[in-house]
C-alpha cells in the first residue's frame, strides 16, 4: 500500500484534483472549468458553490477511474485562488456572490490600502456600503479557502498567506485590532488563523460521501497558490525567485520581511508559507487569459480540428507562433484589459494570426522579465538561475521564450502545477511523513529540463523590453477602465 495525499487545487477559472505519493510523483488528476457567465464590465463574481461542485466533480472522477484505492489517502491538503472574498451568516450560508481578485468594485475612503495590497478590504467596504441588509447578517467574512475547507471539516479558518489581504498585522501575523477599527470591521468577522502545514480538522461524514473518499482523513492547512507554487519550486530561501505563467503572469522573490516599492507600479508583499520568510510579488492579470481570449474568439476552426485529432488546442495555436521571428514584426500586445484597456502596437496589414498568438505569448514573458528586473533592485539580488511553473511551460517552445527574454537560465520541474505539489508537501511534511521542508523538497521536487538563453533572441528581446516596458506603463497611466469608453 502507498501512501498519497489528495490535493484540491482551487483556481480563478477552473479547480484540479491532483493525487501524489510522498516521492512527490503525480499519480491521478482530472480538471474541469467553471461555468462561463457572462457579467457587466468592472464585475467578477463566482457563486462559491462551483468550487465545491468542482472539487466534488474532479475528485469522483479520479476515484471512479479507479487508478488509486481510497485507502491509500492519508491525506487531504489544498491551495486556492487569493483576494476572492465573500459573507457567510451564522448557519454557513452564503450572503453574496463572491468577489472576485479582478471584480473592480469597492469603496474607501482610507489611503494605502491598495498599496499595501489589502484588497479584501475594499471589497468588505463595498459590501457594507452598497449591501448593508445582507452585511447586517455577516457571521464570518470568508474567502476561497475558508469556503472549502468548511465544506471538509466544519472549521471557518484561514491562513496568513490568505489572511494578508484582510486586517493582518504584517508584524505578528495576527488579525490587527487596530486595523478592524479603522476599518470598522471588528475582529470576530474573520476566520481562525492557522499555520500552513498545520492539522484543521477531519473528513466529516458527508463530505467523504460527496467525494468518494475515506471519512476522517486529516485535513492539513494548505496556502495560496502562489506561495505553494514556489515551494514546489524550491523557492523557499531570500534571494530565490520563480515565474508563473497561468491565468496571470506571477514573479516572485522571497525575502526576510515585508518590503514596499519605491515608486508607483503595484508590487506587494506577502507572507511565504514557510514561517518567517515573506515574498515581494508583481502580477501581470491576464496574460493566459488573453490566450484563451484568441482561443475562444478567433480560433473556431483550430479548436475543430484539435477536437477530431485528440490534440490539445495551444499546441496547435503554438505552432502557428512557431513559425514567426522573435519579435512578431514588431506587433505589440499590452495585455492590461482585466484592470485596465489592454493595447496593440504596430498592428499592420502584414501581420498574420501566427504573429498575433506570437505577439500574446511574448507579452507574458516580456511582464515577467519587467516585473524581475524591479524585485531584484528591491531585493539587492542578482538571479542567475530562474524557476518556472505553469501551464505555459507545457510549451517548450514557450520556455525557451523564457530564457530568451529573460537571458537567464531557466529550470523547467516535472510538476508544471507548482501551486498543488506545494500543497502536496505540506500535506506530507503536516502528516509527519517528513522531519523538514528541507528534506520533503529534497525527495518530492525535481526539475526535468534546462533552457539556456539564444544570444541572438536575446538581442531581439533587450531591445523589445524597453519598447514594451514604456508602452505598457503609458496605457496604465491612462487609467482607462474597462468601464470607460
Amino acid at each position: 500500500m502507498s501512501d498519497l495525499i489528495c490535493v484540491f487545487d482551487v483556481g480563478t477559472t477552473g479547480t484540479r484534483t491532483m493525487i501524489f505519493d510522498t516521492n512527490g510523483k503525480e499519480i491521478a488528476r482530472a480538471y474541469e472549468e467553471y461555468p462561463a457567465v457572462e457579467q457587466p464590465i468592472g464585475i467578477s463574481e463566482q457563486d462559491p458553490i462551483i468550487w465545491w461542485n468542482a472539487v466534488k466533480s474532479t475528485c469522483n472522477k479520479i476515484i471512479k477511474s479507479g487508478v488509486i484505492n481510497p485507502n491509500d489517502i492519508i491525506g487531504i491538503s489544498a491551495t486556492f485562488q487569493r483576494a476572492t472574498t465573500t459573507i457567510i451568516d451564522i448557519n454557513g450560508e452564503v450572503l453574496h456572490p463572491a468577489l472576485t481578485w479582478m471584480d473592480e468594485r469597492e469603496e474607501t475612503n482610507f489611503e494605502g490600502i491598495a498599496e499595501e495590497g489589502r484588497r479584501t478590504i475594499p471589497k468588505i467596504l463595498w459590501l457594507k456600503n452598497n449591501e448593508s441588509e445582507l452585511y447586517n447578517k455577516t457571521f464570518k467574512i470568508i474567502s476561497t479557502d475558508s469556503y472549502i475547507y468548511m465544506k471538509l471539516c466544519n472549521a471557518c479558518v484561514t491562513d496568513p498567506t490568505n489572511g494578508i489581504y484582510g486586517i493582518l498585522n504584517m508584524d505578528t501575523l495576527q488579525w490587527d485590532a487596530g486595523l478592524a477599527d479603522l476599518y470598522d470591521i471588528p475582529l470576530n468577522l474573520w476566520p481562525e488563523l492557522h499555520t500552513p502545514g498545520e492539522t484543521i480538522g477531519k473528513l466529516t461524514d458527508e463530505a467523504a460521501k460527496s467525494l468518494g473518499l475515506n471519512p476522517n482523513i486529516p485535513i492539513i492547512m494548505g496556502g495560496g497558490d502562489q506561495q505553494c507554487a514556489a515551494l514546489s519550486l524550491g523557492v523557499i530561501n531570500k534571494g530565490q525567485a520563480k515565474v508563473t505563467f497561468g491565468t496571470g503572469t506571477f514573479v516572485d522573490l522571497i525575502v526576510d520581511g515585508p518590503m514596499k516599492p519605491a515608486g508607483d507600479i503595484p508590487i506587494f508583499a506577502l507572507p511565504h508559507v514557510i514561517k518567517g520568510k515573506w515574498i515581494i510579488e508583481g502580477t501581470m492579470p491576464g496574460t493566459g487569459t488573453a490566450f484563451k481570449w484568441f482561443k475562444d474568439n478567433f480560433s473556431q476552426l483550430q479548436v475543430k480540428e484539435s477536437e477530431e485529432l485528440n490534440r490539445n488546442i495551444y499546441d496547435i495555436l503554438t505552432k502557428e507562433a512557431e513559425l514567426i521571428s522573435p519579435g512578431s514584426a514588431g506587433l505589440l500586445f499590452i495585455p492590461l484589459y482585466i484592470f485596465r484597456k489592454g493595447t496593440i502596437h504596430g498592428l499592420s496589414l502584414n501581420h498574420t494570426r501566427g504573429h498575433m498568438i506570437r505577439a500574446i505569448m511574448e507579452s507574458a514573458v516580456l511582464s515577467a522579465q519587467m516585473y524581475l528586473n524591479i524585485l531584484e533592485g528591491m531585493g539587492k539580488v542578482r538571479i542567475d538561475e530562474l524557476k518556472v511553473d505553469g501551464g505555459g511551460m507545457n510549451s517548450d517552445f514557450w520556455a525557451q521564450m523564457v530564457a530568451d527574454v529573460m537571458i537567464k537560465k531557466v529550470m523547467i520541474p516535472e510538476i508544471k502545477d507548482g501551486a498543488a505539489l506545494g500543497a502536496a508537501i505540506l500535506g506530507f511534511y503536516g502528516l509527519g511523513k517528513y522531519n523538514s521542508i528541507e528534506d520533503a523538497i529534497e525527495k518530492m521536487v525535481r526539475f526535468t529540463d534546462v533552457k539556456n538563453p539564444n544570444k541572438e533572441n536575446s538581442k531581439i528581446y533587450k531591445k523589445l523590453s524597453r519598447i514594451f516596458m514604456t508602452a505598457l506603463l503609458e496605457t496604465n497611466e491612462k487609467k482607462r477602465i474597462t468601464k470607460n469608453l
